[in-house]
């Protein structure tokens, strides 16, 4: 709690650090037609901790294609295409196939940011699953795979920048990029949906000696809303751009879990982090950025615990024409 507090009065205090420069320290290209073209990886691994017997950790993980993309931006109009490659990250046999769709919304309105997400994943697999029994069937990996386990997150999340000069679009580095080092607290406001769910079972509980009801759980979720506190930094130095946003706060948590008949809920508090990172080569006429987002989820029932990490990383190349010189 005192951390939290302390949080806050640097909070408040933020409001008097602004930058009050005439001029911003970053530029937005409206008036150019930018086109851009990516290469990104997504995934949503999570896991279960408890008392399994003699074990206590099961890590879930989903095998994802790459996704190409491609996007033009002029003025106020822009649009982004992407599509999954052919062909799996890890090999199919081994690992399994995942079936997901993801679909994304953002958009800036003075200070604040706001940004909508819904994610979707089919298929997961057991790592090291010869922990759990050994008779167990595993892939040549030692993988369970269960194709029945379903992963899902609707969220939606608003920036709130405390310095005028955080923009989260000259950030990624795509409409806009930094002339000059920015730094300053920004508050998120969030609220989501997620869990996970399965036909079957999420835990192989007829391998344990032991299985407490949650063990049989057939699905697991939350609902909950909540604000993270944090820092950004930015700055670009002759062309090299780079840049963090880093927080952490809490959330009130609505969560239950349902196995055979019966549905049990309860009333808590979870901790969340956020992260985002930004790094490449970005000039007034192309760049190269690297950027990357880490969104934290996690459910809590005494001591059993759910963790998931949904997270992107994107390697994207654009070049920004000069509508009035062509």
């Amino acid at each position: 709690m005192k951390v939290v507090q302390f949080i806050l009065i640097l909070f408040l205090l933020s409001g008097y650090t602004s930058a009050q420069n005439d001029s911003l320290a970053y530029a937005m290209h409206k008036n150019r037609l930018v086109v851009h073209t990516s290469f990104s990886i997504r995934d949503a691994p999570f896991s279960f901790k408890d008392n399994f017997g003699d074990f206590d950790k099961l890590t879930y993980r989903a095998n994802l294609n790459v996704i190409h993309g491609i996007g033009v931006a002029y003025k106020w109009f822009a649009i982004n295409i992407n599509y999954k490659l052919p062909g799996y990250i890890r090999n199919t046999e081994k690992y399994g196939q995942t079936k997901y769709f993801d679909l994304g919304l953002q958009f800036s309105l003075k200070n604040w940011y706001f940004r909508v997400d819904f994610h979707d994943y089919i298929g997961y697999g057991i790592k090291k699953a010869n922990y759990i029994s050994d008779s167990i069937p595993t892939t040549t990996s030692n993988y369970y795979l269960n194709d029945k386990i379903q992963s899902a997150s609707f969220g939606v999340n608003a920036y709130h920048f405390f310095n005028h000069e955080l923009n989260m679009k000259a950030a990624l580095g795509i409409v806009g990029r930094y002339k000059e080092p920015v730094h300053g607290f920004y508050l998120r406001m969030t609220s989501n949906i997620h869990g996970v769910t399965a036909s079957n079972s999420l835990i192989p509980h007829e391998y344990f000696t032991s299985t407490p009801s949650i063990h049989t759980a057939k699905s697991i979720s939350a609902f909950d809303v909540g604000g993270i506190p944090g820092y950004a930094y930015l700055n670009n130095i002759n062309g090299w751009q780079f840049g963090a946003f880093a927080g952490i706060g809490a959330v009130v948590q609505t969560k239950v879990y349902n196995y055979a008949d019966t549905q049990r809920g309860f009333l808590g508090m979870a901790p969340r982090v956020d992260l985002k990172l930004q790094a490449g080569y970005n000039v007034t006429d192309w760049f190269l950025m690297l950027t990357s987002s880490f969104d934290q989820k996690n459910i809590r029932f005494k001591e059993f615990r759910y963790n998931q990490l949904y997270y992107y990383l994107r390697l994207t190349y654009g070049y920004r024409f000069n509508i009035n010189k062509s």
